[in-house]
This record gives structure tokens, C-alpha cells and sequence, in this order.
């Protein structure tokens, strides 16, 4: 009786020590295999002042100046990259929309009378409108990530993000062939500063990781 007692009683503490180690286990792998506490497989999203992410996505003076003067109203201040990026998205979406009006005005208003380059408009005007889905996308895309709702570790979320501004510069570009004949049409200039936006949006949403 006494041994049977004793192996009983050893049977339980053996079970007992088995189930107090099955949380232990259970916490300690991650959902990416790791232990407690360890450090995300995803970047975090850095921060920088207006100052430092256009110093640091400017290859020229005129980017400079227009980055800084695109994030003016920024706080002097380091704030996740992600919002530097959505400002200038905005910013492009902005001067689509102007240029589209303005090109509209001109075409309703008689002040482009050759067929050729009414042509023109019209495939520029398409080049903006995919322009516009692209990058409101992209805007999309940076919202989700800086309210930590996408563009998680499961989720490429810089290739996400390059492959909407690659878009958007596509679509300006598609815009620019079909003007490079009528270099003196306002349509041209505004083109050209539109690119310009686009690809400052590009170079900013490329600090995102």
C-alpha cells in the first residue's frame, strides 16, 4: 500500500510539472519563434524633423526647397516619417486636381483649337487620372500604417507603398510624352512642377521601412 501510495504521489508531481511548463513554453514563442520581450521582426517607423527628412531624401537644391517649403506647416519637431509622406501625397493630389481644372478651363474656354494637341490634353488627362488613383492610394496606405492598422510584419509595406508612387510618376510621365510637342502650353509647365511633387512624395514615402 505504502508503495503504491508513494508512486501515485510521484505520478501527480510528474503530471503537475508537465502542466506548469506548457504555459511557459506558450509564452515564450512568439509568433515569430522568439522569446518574450524580443525584438519585432518589423522596423519600427523612424522619426525625423521636416529639416532632416529633406536633407535626407533631397538630391538637389530645388528638391530642398520644395520639400521644405511642401512640409511649412510641419512642427519643428522629430514625427514619424509616415507623415512627412502623407503631406507631400496630399500635396500631389492637391495639384492633380488643380491641373486637371485648369486644363479643363482651357479646353471648354476655345484656348486650344488644334485638334493634334487637344489630342494631348486628353492623354495627358488620362495619365492624372491614373496618377490619382495610385497615389490615393498610397495616401491610404500611409494612413493604415501610421494608425498601426496595416502594413504590418506580415505585410511589404515599403514595396506597397513603391509600387503606388511608381505608379503615380508613371501615370505624370505618360502626361509628359504627350506634351514634349507643345512645350509653350501651360499644360507642359504644370506637368513638369506636378512631377516634381510626385516624385518628392515618392522619395518621402521611401523612408518608411
Amino acid at each position: 500500500m505504502a508503495a503504491k501510495a508513494r508512486t501515485t504521489h510521484h505520478s501527480l508531481f510528474s503530471l503537475l510539472g508537465v502542466l506548469l511548463l506548457v504555459p511557459i513554453v506558450t509564452l515564450g514563442g512568439g509568433a515569430d519563434g522568439g522569446v518574450v520581450g524580443s525584438p519585432s521582426r518589423c522596423p519600427r517607423i523612424p522619426s525625423m524633423t521636416a529639416q532632416q527628412a529633406c536633407s535626407d531624401v533631397s538630391g538637389t537644391q530645388h528638391m530642398l526647397e520644395l520639400c521644405l517649403r511642401t512640409l511649412r506647416r510641419g512642427v519643428p519637431v522629430p514625427v514619424p516619417v509616415t507623415r512627412h509622406a502623407a503631406v507631400a501625397v496630399r500635396g500631389a493630389l492637391d495639384a492633380y486636381a488643380a491641373t486637371v481644372a485648369a486644363a479643363t478651363s482651357l479646353l471648354d474656354g476655345g484656348a486650344v483649337p488644334a485638334d493634334d494637341e487637344r489630342a494631348a490634353f486628353g492623354n495627358c488627362m488620362v495619365g492624372y487620372g491614373s496618377a490619382r488613383v495610385a497615389m490615393a492610394r498610397v495616401a491610404d496606405d500611409l494612413r493604415l500604417v501610421a494608425a498601426g492598422g496595416g502594413g504590418g510584419c506580415d505585410d511589404d509595406r515599403a514595396a506597397e507603398l513603391k509600387a503606388g508612387y511608381t505608379a503615380g510618376l508613371r501615370g505624370m510621365d505618360g502626361c509628359t510624352r504627350g506634351m514634349l510637342d507643345y512645350p509653350a502650353s501651360p499644360l507642359y509647365a504644370r506637368n513638369l512642377a506636378d512631377r516634381n511633387m510626385t516624385l518628392l512624395a515618392a522619395l518621402l514615402c521611401s523612408l518608411v521601412p
